[in-house]
């Protein structure tokens, strides 16, 4: 017996002896399976827990078993001392098997922490599946198996294996969201933009060549413009290209400025000649077809713009139909920045992707953020900016590769196909998600001159153009990782979207809203998305109260002026049909109230009520109560339902008593006058043989209203209208360089939260891609927008400063602090002293650094 061998039996006998302990301490497992044999020849699966996963029938011969990342599991071999299990990269003869994981002798990964090898000398054993046992078990062409030591030539079998490469799902948020319709019977509307100057007025992008106007909340029938005709011949069934982007100009709206009235579009059109851009192809093959950017001006009186009036400011030829990118946004430096794919294809590989790939070609302008001057340079005379080669717009001077190696126009590189991206409304932050290969798609934060990474890395993974594995993790200085990233468990094609800051829905307040395409490229099931990109946590937002899913292909986001998100989506997969819809994110309430009073029953009466209601997490019941204070002769009370908003309406539901007849309460009364649930049976009136959604349609368009009656008032006493209970907006800081007049890129974001009683502020302070941090404060000023000492400590808790050597990214700190914490101006004060600060425009959030001792990040708590 070799020393190895010896070893290994040494270390069973010790397992057998240590049995009862060595199990107590065991690792959890969430998958166990149990092997008996037929003879030498197969093992066969006796038994596997839990029920629901799916394996092979019992009594099956060498069956393939399913493993899925991060998963813990436990398996029994009923005679192992004949038939020790072992995890092999298995290949085509067990000669030639790579053994990782043994009962019989001691394999390379039993050391490795994460796999957490357990083997308890009885024929049990068990081990965590992780990225670095896959990639090894699939090294070389092998695949996942498992065999019997001495009979591998017959007792062996595949894994297969899934949640590759994160192990982590993204999991329901416990918020609920609604969707409201604002337009429907568009083809493929894929992007929406708010007019600078007109605050009721949205444009939607449709794919398909129309720019469609929503004013006032109703969709124009006539298109303010229509660029079909420009656009090369897309395919019905799917299509990557078409009228892909829209930017208006920072001065559109500004008489005077050079910028009044022009609008920049996005379009994919037929080759036309030699382009601005170009790559080398292989000869006898064309390029499939150029992505134009072009300038519109409107004379400010039409309703639609000619479409052959535009100027091409630049001219991009595209080797392949797909990765098109195509967003166009202005920056807040007032340049306009254009997301453009590595040209198509697969892999960044193709004809017209070089040796290296497009994506990490700095030579090249595909795979790029790029970063213009858009007016032509005859109206910036005096601009800095070097003009363009073809002399049609400026090159901003500082872009990174202006005067070096590299294309000028390049601000950032080394993506895929960012689809679409957006410029945080608050800190100016630009984030790019970036649509990936086959495994992982990621949200980015860009800044200038840095590289993504493709395709050398698809989101944080090692990415082989020429391979079929799946990476491992590559630490990269020269490249910068995603902030946020998921796999294809989770979906197809990430959707970027906007950071919420509307009032609709406040808990999202901060948080960045987008989605992903779908989960199955041909049926639409896409999916809608917040993500904190302070921690990377990717939550999905389902709809309604019962958390339904949405059933739409997702193609676009929008945000309005007001800080609002729209869903532009479709059930057709191509640019086809008019599925098309524009929806707008707005709470799925299940708290309403009513407050009643005299007033609105036209009664001069001091008494006063509220009926309370809350909605079942399964939408099928409404449970309430209604309490009045200082009524007489109470008679009954009901929700009344009327036609119109704001007018009369018969009874609808049965509050006091439960259901008729009346029940006079004589005399004074105060206190809870009904309780209980409301459910479709006891509906009458206009609800009767409706729904529960009929009554929250009825509360949501201010047709609903609860009415006490009395005898002295038969037509009601008291009312109110039914009304959905909002959360209040946050008290928060958005942390920013510029607040402190730094050129940090840094950002930050800081949310308090008072006790309902007053007496305590719970607090987060998240952070991103800063520095050496020491400290962190909500400072007061003695004058509005000032300067003032620090009045709470935040981070550390107290003093002295701490500092963090080295980046950091995520939650510097979170806790509460009371009156007792106040210090320098608030010293000796109140909480209420501080929300006073805070409502006059004098306090604000500083976080300090070794290289800014004064402040890097700062932003106003409002």
């Amino acid at each position: 017996m070799n020393a190895t061998l010896v070893t290994k039996s040494v270390r069973l006998l010790l397992g057998i002896l240590a049995f009862a302990p060595a199990m107590a301490a065991a690792q959890p497992h969430d998958v166990a399976w149990t092997f008996g044999a037929d003879g030498f020849s197969a093992y066969r699966l006796d038994a596997f827990a839990p029920a629901g996963i799916q394996f092979a029938p019992l009594g099956s011969e060498n069956p393939t078993l399913p493993l899925e990342l991060g998963q813990r599991y436990q398996v029994t071999v009923t005679n192992h001392f004949s038939h020790p299990f072992e995890i092999i990269a298995k290949a085509a003869s067990a000669a030639q098997d790579n053994v990782l994981l043994s009962m019989a002798i001691v394999g390379p990964f039993e050391s490795h922490p994460g796999v957490a090898w357990e083997d308890n000398g009885r024929g049990v054993v068990r081990f965590t599946l992780t990225l670095e046992l896959y990639q090894a078990l699939s090294e070389g062409g092998r695949k996942p198996g498992y065999r019997c030591r001495p009979h591998s030539a017959t007792m062996r079998g595949e894994f297969t294996v899934a949640g590759l490469p994160l192990a982590h799902r993204i999991a329901p948020a416990p918020l609920r969201i609604g969707l409201q319709p604002v337009a429907a019977g568009l083809t493929a509307p894929v992007a929406l933009v708010p007019d600078p100057g007109h605050s009721a007025r949205l444009y939607v992008v449709d794919q398909a060549g129309p720019l469609r106007v929503i004013e006032n909340g109703q969709l124009l029938g006539k298109p303010f413009l229509d660029v079909t005709g420009l656009l090369v011949p897309l395919r019905a069934n799917y299509d990557e290209r078409g009228f892909l982007g829209l930017a208006f100009h920072p001065d559109y709206a500004q008489p005077g400025q050079a910028g009044h009235r022009r609008f920049y579009t996005y379009t994919s059109e037929p080759v036309q000649g030699p382009a601005d851009f170009t790559v080398e192809l292989p000869a006898g093959t064309t390029m499939n077809h150029q992505s134009a950017v072009r300038e519109w001006l409107w004379d400010g009186v039409s309703d639609s713009i000619d479409p052959t009036s535009s100027r091409v400011l630049l001219r991009i030829d595209q080797p392949q139909s797909n990765h098109n990118a195509g967003h166009l946004e202005f920056g807040p430096d007032g340049y306009l920045y254009i997301a453009l794919g590595d040209g198509g294809g697969a892999n960044d590989t193709a004809a017209g992707h070089g040796t290296q790939g497009n994506g990490q070609n700095i030579n090249t302008i595909l795979g790029t953020i790029v970063r213009i001057d858009p007016l032509h340079p005859t109206l910036t005379p005096g601009s800095p900016d070097p003009v363009s080669a073809n002399g049609a717009y400026r090159v901003p001077w500082d872009n990174p590769f202006v005067g070096v190696e590299g294309l000028d126009e390049i601000f950032a590189y080394g993506l895929r196909n960012p689809y679409r991206f957006s410029f945080d409304a608050r800190s100016g932050a630009l984030i790019v998600p970036d649509v990936g290969q086959n495994r992982v798609e990621e949200i980015n934060l860009v800044h200038k001159g840095r590289n993504y990474g493709w395709r050398l890395k698809e989101g944080t993974f090692a990415f082989d153009p020429a391979g079929v594995l799946v990476g491992l993790p590559l630490d990269d200085p020269r490249l910068t990782d995603p902030v946020a990233q998921y796999d294809h468990d989770d979906g197809l094609a990430v959707v970027a979207g906007y950071t919420y800051y509307g009032r609709e829905v406040p808990e999202l307040w901060g948080q960045y809203l987008c989605g992903d395409f779908s989960r199955q490229f041909s049926v639409p099931e896409g999916r809608l998305f917040a993500a904190d990109l302070f921690t990377g946590r990717i939550e999905e937002l389902l709809i309604g109260p019962r958390g339904e899913p949405l059933g739409l292909f997702v193609k676009g986001f929008g945000q309005d002026r007001e800080g609002e998100v729209y869903l532009l989506a479709s059930t057709a997969l191509g640019p086809t049909g008019n599925t098309g819809v524009v929806l707008k994110l707005v709470a799925a309430p299940t708290d309403f109230a009513a407050r009643l009073t005299g007033a609105p029953a036209g009664t001069d009466i001091a008494a006063t009520g509220e009926a309370v209601f809350t909605l079942s997490p399964n939408g099928e019941i409404l449970s309430y109560r209604l309490s009045v204070q200082g009524l007489e002769n109470v008679t009954m009370a009901h929700i009344h339902i009327a036609s119109a908003p704001g007018t009369d309406g018969p009874p609808a539901v049965w509050l006091f008593p439960p259901a008729p007849p009346a029940v006079t309460l004589p005399g004074p009364f105060s206190g809870l006058l009904g309780e209980g649930n409301i459910t479709t049976a006891r509906f009458v009136g206009p609800l009767a043989g409706r729904t529960l959604a009929d009554l929250l349609t009825a509360i949501r368009e201010n047709r609903a209203y609860v009415n006490v009656h009395t005898q002295q008032f038969p037509a009601g006493a008291i009312r109110g209208p039914v009304e959905a209970t909002r959360a209040e907006l946050p008290i928060a800081a958005v942390l920013t360089g510029a607040g402190d007049k730094t050129t940090s890129p840094a950002t930050g974001l800081a949310v308090l939260t008072p006790a309902p009683d007053g007496n305590a502020i719970a607090y987060q302070l998240k952070v991103q891609g800063i520095t050496n941090v020491t400290m962190a404060h909500i400072h007061v000023a003695a004058t509005p927008g000032g300067d003032g000492p620090p009045a709470v400590w935040l981070y550390p808790a107290a003093p002295p400063a701490v500092t963090i050597p080295g980046e950091f990214t995520g939650v510097l700190s979170e806790g509460v602090f009371t009156a007792a914490h106040l210090v320098g101006p608030l010293a000796g004060k109140t909480l209420a002293d501080l929300l006073t600060a805070i409502r006059e425009d004098r306090a604000y959030v500083n976080v300090h650094t070794l290289q800014f001792p004064a402040g890097e990040i700062r932003g106003g708590l409002k």
